[in-house]
């Protein structure tokens, strides 16, 4: 038999030989395992459920250029559109006792025959704290090339302006011709159409205009309407083309009975 002391001993032995077996077993490599790689379906879901932070915009000023004045205006406010007639123009004036001129401008037709168009035009005198500006407001008679019947001051309408502006000694700083230009209408209208005889050219459906320098402390403003132009060409073409001079016999012809 084997006595007690023995035994214990034996135990003792065989665990430290399986301690020694444990500590020299490698450990499995779990850090060096190679992760399959991600596929596009996993990329797009993690895209995804991760929300992007939206830019920021910064809000910039936006800079509108103005439309083209429809006639002649006065403190910004409209006294004389284009298309009104004489009278009414006059009624809306503070200065009602201004005389009115009349005149006739001949034109020379295609066709051979000389047009009288009958015109007109009042003046004014605005003086302010800046400025001394004259003002010339222009009318012409279309119904006139219908009938020679048309000739009160109704059938006047107004087709354009013409405006000079003398610039008072500002002292320090004194505003120029130039700066009215660049200012008031390089930078308020944009840039020009075109640019010729000294003329700065702006153009839309309603109004054609004109602006130039004519010296340091002087500035003229040309405008035109485009619609009573338009009129009035399709007036002289109704009556004074081929056509229409036919259509003109086959009137007189109607009372003409045989």
């Amino acid at each position: 038999m084997i006595k007690p002391p023995k035994i214990l001993f034996l135990v003792f032995l065989s665990l430290g030989f399986a301690s020694c077996v444990l500590r020299n077993t490698p450990e499995p490599e779990l850090l060096n395992i190679p992760e399959e790689p991600p596929t596009a379906e996993m990329v797009e879901e993690e895209e995804a459920e991760v929300p992007k932070p939206e830019p920021v915009r910064k809000s910039r000023p936006t800079f509108q250029l103005k439309t083209l004045p429809e006639g002649w205006t006065v403190d910004r406010h409209p006294v004389a559109k284009w298309g009104m007639s004489l009278p009414n123009v006059m009624s809306n004036v503070l200065d009602s006792a201004q005389t009115v001129e009349y005149w006739e401008e001949i034109i020379d037709l295609p066709i051979g025959y000389k047009l009288p168009l009958k015109r007109s035009k009042v003046l004014f005198q605005i003086i302010t704290r800046l400025t001394i500006e004259t003002v010339e407001l222009h009318f012409i008679n279309v119904d006139h090339v219908y009938s020679s019947t048309n000739h009160e001051p109704s059938h006047y309408i107004m087709n354009g302006v013409v405006r000079t502006i003398e610039l008072k000694p500002t002292g320090f700083p004194q505003l120029t011709a130039a700066d009215v230009i660049k200012y008031k209408f390089l930078m308020e209208y944009g840039t020009p159409q075109e640019f010729t005889d000294g003329f700065h050219h702006y153009k839309n459906g309603q109004t054609v205009l004109k602006v130039r320098e004519l010296d340091e402390s002087h500035v003229q403003i040309q405008m035109n309407s485009f619609a009573v132009d338009q009129k009035l060409r399709m007036a002289i073409n109704d009556i004074y083309s081929e056509e229409g001079i036919e259509y003109q016999k086959k009137l007189l012809l109607r009372s003409i009975d045989f």
